[in-house]
């Protein structure tokens, strides 16, 4: 969050620092990120390796997009948002204004994304000076992830692993009116995982192999469906903002192996949601500050699955 204005400062300091404030109001209002990306946090989740030393070049300013480190210190467009900033930022301005040079910044290239690995106040000068390029020593990552400057990198990964688990089950042709979406891109290897598993026991019981194309499909018929069914028909996913079907199905999923677990005995999916509404619906919902709310919630999900009669 932008530090407040105190409005002293040269011109384009000031100017700079109602920018950055600017910049943080709008993303607010339009619920979205106005930050640098996190070469840590970018790093971490495309486990990036072995970076290799290119060049110096002369590198779009709009094309740097993150920073090692000091991701915090500036907006997205690198507009400083705390005064700490003040005293070494208005000295590289006076110095470049002047049009005396300065050392090359130095970057880590990751995609079509440059991170600032020094030199994070010579290129918010550089955007506040108009100017559309800087020279810098740039190090590459090797990355099979299109990153793009406006890429939110978790919604990257998520599209990416849907589309590595639509292209081993074919889900989307062999049963077009199931959008199967996450919001976490983990979780797709959890389906998966679940239908190969749903495999080999329909393998055992046919008396032949079946396909993974043949598996999911009767996944989708007997196990995943059903379940999708009763969310619709009685408008759970409204409860759950920013979620989805798949999202729900996945918890409780994840709850039935965990109590087959410690039952050693197989859970039914009406008893994983009970429990998971006993145990968790708190939790889950307590972001909300509307109790009422949140009771309403956690009352959803103990009714979204019935508890089903064993077989004796």
């Amino acid at each position: 969050m932008t530090e407040p204005f105190a409005g002293a400062g040269s011109p384009r300091w000031k100017e700079a620092r109602r920018t950055a404030f600017l910049q943080d109001a709008l993303a607010t209002l339009r619920q979205r990120s106005a930050n640098l990306l996190s070469f840590e946090q970018v790093s971490h989740k495309l486990r990036l390796e072995d970076a290799h030393y290119a060049d110096v070049q002369e590198v779009p300013l709009d094309q740097i997009a993150g920073s090692v480190g000091r991701y915090n210190d500036f907006t997205r467009a690198f507009f400083p948002r705390t005064d700490r900033l003040q005293q070494r930022w208005e000295h590289i301005e006076r110095v470049m204004a002047a049009g005396r040079a300065v050392p090359p910044v130095e970057l880590y290239r990751v995609g079509e994304v440059f991170f600032v690995r020094d030199g994070n106040h010579r290129v918010s000068v550089a955007r506040q000076l108009g100017r559309q390029t800087v020279k810098a020593h740039v190090w590459e990552y090797d990355t099979p992830v299109p990153l793009q400057p406006d890429s939110d990198v978790d919604e990257l990964l998520c599209r990416l692993a849907r589309s590595g688990f639509l292209e081993q089950t074919h889900v989307h042709h062999l049963r077009p009116g199931l959008d199967i979406r996450l919001t976490q891109p983990g979780g797709y290897e959890d389906l998966l995982s679940e239908i190969k598993a749903y495999r080999q026991i329909l393998s055992e019981v046919d008396g032949r192999e079946l396909s993974l194309e043949e598996a999911a499909a009767l996944w989708c018929d007997l196990r995943y469906e059903p379940i999708v069914q009763i969310m619709r028909e009685r408008q759970i996913l409204g409860e759950f903002p920013h979620r989805t079907e798949a999202d729900l199905y996945l918890w409780l999923s994840r709850n039935r192996e965990a109590l087959e677990a410690q039952a050693a005995r197989p859970v039914l999916m009406g008893e994983a949601a009970e429990d998971l509404a006993r145990r968790h619906g708190e939790h889950l919902f307590s972001t909300r500050p509307i109790r009422l709310w949140r009771r309403r919630a956690v009352d959803r999900i103990r009714r979204v699955i019935p508890v089903w009669p064993r077989r004796r």
